[in-house]
């Protein structure tokens, strides 16, 4: 296997453990009830629907904001991101995951293509 393989296996495992241990709601259904309209069907916010979602942890103060921006995801909300989350587990400020700190850009995306081609492959061939 190649060895940038096993790197991006283990940058998602701590990706998943992260957003995990903030308590990331991914879940389209659940923030729609709880009046949220997110961008994306994996509950990805972007910087036209933040103002809503700030309000929102304002009013509900057991909620917190995920910010990512160039290939680091921080525990808090940072203005200017690419795309926001909304949490509700550990909201400890100073937690950040680097993506991008033991592959490039390049490799990570080449090798994030491929997994998902593959595993898209397998639905349509209907394995």
């Amino acid at each position: 296997m190649d060895p940038r393989h096993k790197i991006f296996d283990q940058t998602s495992e701590e990706l998943h453990a992260f957003f995990k241990r903030v308590g990331r709601i991914w879940i389209y259904e659940e923030l729609k009830f709880l009046g949220l309209e997110p961008q994306m069907i994996s509950g990805e916010f972007w910087s036209d629907g933040v103002s809503n979602l700030t309000e929102f942890c304002k009013a509900n103060p057991g909620y917190h904001i995920i910010s990512s921006t160039e290939g680091k995801v921080f525990n808090k909300f940072i203005p200017s991101s690419h795309f926001y989350f909304l949490a509700d587990g550990d909201d400890n400020p100073d937690l950040m995951i680097d993506l991008w700190a033991h592959l490039n850009i390049q490799d990570f995306l080449e090798i994030r293509q491929a997994k998902a081609t593959s595993i898209l492959g397998k639905i349509n061939g209907g394995d």
